[in-house]
């Protein structure tokens, strides 16, 4: 056997892998956790197909020939450069011949894989879906999975996906030919025109822009699910994809991590294993692996594993910087608050600007090293916190504490101190004769 086929996805999912027995939820004890993604669509896990939704005849039938030879699991495979499944078999390649020749159209295939109530049909479209040409219908036809309600269609369509995705969601606009970079840039729209303003395009194509996307918020969504051997699947399906293309993980990730963790005290050994996996995936890659029959580190592992892609202390533009809950927000607050009463920071003072415009607040003389992450500049007079005027490190430390915490008086009437879900905090300063802001968001 050759190399190609004996690593294949098909084979490497062959056996155990999805022949997992059905287990229970999580312990009543603990309550499940949400994927993040609440929401239902076209695409969620499961649909309900109950349309009459009549594919082409003649395509269909050629397409049913091709399936059957290759659901055969002694047909001999192979992936070409494409990521497509290719079968070795002189029946096979006529029938692949005369497909291309009539076209798969992946319109019609979401048609199937949504509304047709026929089973074979849709299997037949989810098979299908690997040979249409354009490369990016593919991948949206991949996104319809997770919401098909026939197991063995699903389980059948997975390492088809993966051996697509590992083929080409990592290619770049370089590595086409150079005739078809130029075709590209021929076709878009001039830079700065309404077209190219529409379409959000504010610059030319580089060598390093990425040209595939994956849709993973369906695959996230079996992770909701009580079935062992859907909550696996979604996760290996999202672990591979990840071990290719980690920026995919971090548009998407984010909101599952709770119960990606909860999933490794699954009693299920696999759905275990996958989850473990998915967090080795995301970890950075100098972070030690634990022995994964340690439950205490392999969840102190997963926890630095999310930090590493999602710290929780996070700064996404030169203006704008997360605070998310965590030990190291806790933290932060807590020197904050101890360098203001202890009158480190600074001092008040005021000035006027080169203008004549005069500004008061207080100045920011020394920061801790602690609270060097947070971006301030030494120096700058700190003026106003959401448009609150800020005077001297009292007002500075009151305006701080009302974004952070509120007063509950529920019980009595001194009320009790309770953190806020989500806040922004608008820190307005003066440095020289310039006016910055930046803002601190809270959840």
């Amino acid at each position: 056997m050759s190399e190609a086929k004996a690593n294949s996805p098909i084979r490497l999912l062959a056996g155990a892998w999805l022949t997992v027995a059905l287990c229970a939820p999580l312990p009543a004890q603990e309550p499940k956790l949400s994927s993040g993604y609440p929401a239902k669509d076209a695409l969620s896990p499961f649909r309900t197909p109950e349309e009459i939704a009549a594919p082409p005849d003649a395509l269909f039938a050629v397409l049913r020939t091709m399936r059957r030879i290759a659901d055969d699991p002694a047909a001999p495979r192979s992936f070409d450069s494409d990521g497509r499944e290719m079968i070795d078999d002189e029946q096979w390649r006529a029938a692949h011949q005369e497909a291309k020749r009539l076209g798969i159209d992946a319109g019609m295939l979401a048609v199937q894989m949504r509304s047709n109530r026929n089973a074979d049909e849709r299997a037949i479209a989810f098979y299908a879906a690997f040979h249409c040409a354009n490369i990016d219908y593919v991948f949206n036809l991949i996104s319809h999975i997770p919401g098909e309600p026939l197991r063995q269609t699903r389980e059948r369509a997975y390492p088809r996906a993966i051996a697509f995705l590992q083929a080409n969601v990592g290619r770049r606009f370089g590595d086409l030919p150079d005739e078809q970079q130029e075709r590209i840039r021929a076709e878009m729209p001039q830079i700065g025109s309404p077209a190219a303003k529409s379409s959000g395009i504010t610059r030319e194509p580089i060598a390093e822009d990425l040209l595939h996307s994956v849709h993973l918020v369906p695959f996230l969504q079996l992770l909701d699910l009580d079935d062992a051997m859907d909550q696996a699947q979604g996760l290996w399906f999202v672990k591979e994809t990840c071990l290719v293309r980690k920026d995919l993980a971090m548009a998407t990730l984010e909101p599952a991590l709770p119960r990606i963790r909860q999933l490794l005290r699954s009693p299920d050994a696999k759905v275990r294993h996958e989850a473990f996996g998915l967090h080795c995936a995301i970890a950075d890659d100098k972070m030690a692996k634990p022995d994964p029959t340690d439950a205490a580190a392999v969840d102190a592992f997963a926890v630095a594993a999310g930090k590493s892609m999602f710290p929780p202390l996070r700064r996404t533009s030169e203006g704008l910087m997360w605070l998310l809950p965590s030990e190291e927000r806790d933290a932060l607050v807590t020197s904050a608050i101890a360098a203001l009463e202890g009158g480190k920071l600074g001092r008040p003072d005021r000035g006027t600007t080169s203008s004549g415009v005069p500004y008061r607040g207080f100045r920011v003389e020394s920061l801790p090293e602690s609270l060097m992450q947070l971006g301030i500049p030494e120096g700058v007079i700190v003026t106003s916190i959401n448009g609150m005027p800020i005077h001297d490190a009292k007002s500075l430390r009151e305006a701080v504490e009302a974004q952070f915490w509120t007063i509950d008086r529920t019980q009595d009437k001194q009320g009790k101190r309770v953190p806020k879900s989500t806040a922004s905090l608008l820190l307005e300063f003066q440095q020289g004769d310039t006016t910055r802001a930046m803002e601190f968001r809270v959840r």
